[in-house]
């Protein structure tokens, strides 16, 4: 086995481990010694892979980050769906595994709250990127009429999920509907509603979500 596979082995074990320990206990509650002792090495091995805790967070976050890269070039690059379907099922995708939703689940607990944030910031420097693409195909077919396609998208996603998360916290007063998702994403990528009507769009959120 060459160098490059055993490195890039006991880098994904150490991820893998690490991965399950921010699901079980939280990313602030984990310390290194704790993913040293559940991968089994000593602290040079770890620092020869990783500099920090945070980056190993950051390369878990990056794998599911990468995971929807791939599906959304994919469906961007597929000529059978309308730029809108194309839009709908990448920002909406349900988890691939029922791992994958519950690390999704775990980001909103309060002890992982540095992994949501960056997770969110991840999401709009290489997501957005190729949902700006979409729309740009959109405004191409005259469907949308964005001006600014990925800061539009960005302020969107970024939107959505400050909202969502707040109205997810205990006695909040914030309240989140289907109606307000759609009104805005048609008045921030500004849809046209004669090519494409809020109720198909409904439709399309109900089967991606």
């Amino acid at each position: 086995m060459s160098h490059t596979k055993d490195f890039d082995m006991k880098r994904n074990e150490i991820l893998d481990c690490a991965e399950q320990l921010f699901t079980i206990r939280g990313y602030e509650a984990t310390n290194v010694n704790a993913i040293l002792k559940e991968v089994g090495i000593a602290k040079g091995t770890f620092y020869y892979y990783f500099t920090s805790k945070e980056e190993v967070m950051d390369a878990v976050i990056m794998r599911i980050i990468d995971t929807e890269l791939e599906y959304a070039k994919t469906v961007l690059s597929n000529e059978n769906l309308t730029p809108i379907e194309k839009l709908i099922s990448s920002l909406f995708r349900k988890p691939e595994s029922d791992e994958q939703k519950v690390i999704i689940e775990r980001l909103y607990e309060p002890n992982n709250a540095l992994m949501k944030q960056r997770a969110l910031q991840r999401t709009l420097e290489v997501l957005c990127p190729i949902y700006a693409e979409m729309i740009i195909e959109g405004n191409k077919r005259h469907d949308f009429s964005s001006a600014n396609p990925l800061a539009e998208i960005q302020f969107l996603v970024a939107g959505m999920q400050t909202v969502y998360d707040l109205s997810s916290i205990s006695n909040s007063k914030i309240e989140v509907s289907m109606e307000t998702v759609l009104n805005v994403f048609f008045q921030v990528i500004r849809i046209d509603e004669s090519k494409n009507s809020k109720e198909q769009i409904k439709q399309l959120l109900f089967q991606n979500m």
